[in-house]
């Protein structure tokens, strides 16, 4: 399974951090590769409620100030694999742009509650409590916490998914190749897969 992840590390005790982030990335670079991962433990597979039918919404304006870095998005998102163009879908959500909390950085997303999200079964993964977290963490002495670089693009889509999760923007149609942000279940795939 690769991952990658920006490393930052706060509080070190010993006075030579930098020869210990060095020593990491040499000992695990495939950690610390530029680009996306991807998580090879399973795909996301989003299941569609019986009795619903296909929702095609049209695009929606880009707005000015911030085509340049749409255009830039898409095709990013394009050479990475993540998006895919087809001439046609039978469900298409239109492109909506959101900044990003800490950053200020738009992220380009479909807005699938404009009618997938209702049709999609919940998904139901068994996710830790508090408590649970903080007994397996009870007697530990070093901590830290990890920022998964675009987490959801590292988890593949099974093919019979990836149809449902189309996009509709100025440039035509996009098929997520990749878990995306907006779809319902998302966050539980994304959880189901990294627990695994």
């Amino acid at each position: 399974m690769t991952y990658h992840m920006n490393m930052m590390v706060n509080e070190l005790k010993s006075s030579d951090t930098e020869s210990i982030g060095k020593e990491l990335k040499e000992k695990f670079p495939e950690v610390f590769l530029e680009g996306l991962g991807t998580c090879t433990k399973e795909k996301a597979v989003l299941t569609v409620k019986d009795k619903s039918s296909p929702v095609f919404i049209g695009k929606r304006p880009v707005p000015y100030g911030a085509l340049e870095t749409v255009e830039q998005e898409l095709d990013r998102l394009e050479s990475l694999g993540v998006l895919k163009k087809v001439n046609h879908s039978s469900w298409a959500a239109p492109l909506v742009c959101v900044k990003k909390k800490d950053t200020g950085a738009l992220r380009i997303c479909a807005d699938f509650k404009t009618g997938l999200n209702a049709a999609l079964q919940d998904e139901d993964h068994p996710i830790p409590t508090p408590e649970d977290v903080f007994a397996t963490l009870n007697g530990g002495t070093v901590f830290s916490t990890v920022d998964l670089k675009d987490a959801y693009f590292q988890i593949e889509l099974a093919e019979e998914s990836k149809p449902l999760l189309t996009v509709n923007t100025h440039r035509g149609l996009y098929q997520y190749q990749r878990l995306p942000f907006g779809a319902k279940t998302a966050p539980m795939d994304s959880s189901g897969s990294w627990i695994k």
